[in-house]
């Protein structure tokens, strides 16, 4: 599954990203944005867009194009 389908409140682990910006990504894996790292939707805008999510201690905001590209196992 990936990131994109995930529900507020829920939580995953990240198992990896694909067909991503180099930059982008590398800027993600600085922020801990690491297989196995756990992840969890914080909320989502009105419209979807952008994802409001918390890995690492770190908060952050992506646009649900970037997060349909993180594919994630969700924690049962």
């Amino acid at each position: 599954m990936f990131l994109s389908e995930l529900k507020v409140g829920q939580k995953a682990n990240i198992v990896h990203m694909h067909d991503m910006d180099p930059v982008m990504r590398k800027k993600l894996l600085n922020l801990g944005f690491l297989p196995k790292a756990q992840i969890e939707l914080l909320r989502m805008a009105p419209m979807g867009d952008p994802v409001a999510i918390r890995c690492a201690n770190s908060s952050i905001a992506l646009r649900k194009s970037l997060v349909s590209k993180i594919k994630v196992e969700l924690i049962a």
